[in-house]
């Protein structure tokens, strides 16, 4: 009989222990989950894909002249991206963090960044600098939400 009666508590015990294993895990569960929600649901501009900035058609010239995914050569490496397309305007780089992406704005001698989007004209001359210019301002405007100067062109 006393041996039935110890096993009891120890059995207590890995139910609570159990108990608040799960309550943590659910707690974790929820704050990350809140998180993601949060960030897809107030930051837009993480969503957009290169791939679909090159597809879109807007309502006057084609800003993106010979669009070409580069990702596999360009990505990885020195250049910590998650996509890059080529184009005779620039060279577009987007990035998993804004972070990452100012900090490759700042190693880009002639380039321009809109959130996660760094665009790097350097060696770009096939093209004049009005349509380098109209290719900021459709990156830019993607999103109707940036305010700023762009680079002189």
């Amino acid at each position: 009989m006393i041996a039935t009666m110890s096993a009891t508590p120890r059995a207590l015990k890995a139910w609570k222990l159990a108990a608040i294993a799960a309550a943590v895990i659910a707690a974790g569960l929820v704050l990350v989950g809140g998180w993601w929600l949060g960030r897809t649901l107030f930051d837009s501009q993480r969503t957009l894909t290169l791939d679909y900035l090159m597809e879109s058609e807007p309502d006057a010239a084609d800003p993106t002249t010979d669009p070409q995914n580069v990702t596999s050569s360009v990505c990885g490496g020195p250049i910590p991206c998650v996509e890059a397309w080529d184009t005779a305007e620039a060279l577009y780089v987007r990035f998993e963090s804004r972070a990452a992406a100012e900090e490759h704005e700042s190693t880009v001698s002639d380039g321009f960044r809109s959130n996660y989007i760094v665009m790097d004209f350097t060696g770009k001359t096939s093209v004049t600098k009005s349509q380098q210019l109209w290719a900021m301002q459709h990156l830019a405007g993607m999103w109707q939400d940036y305010e700023g100067d762009f680079p002189d062109r």
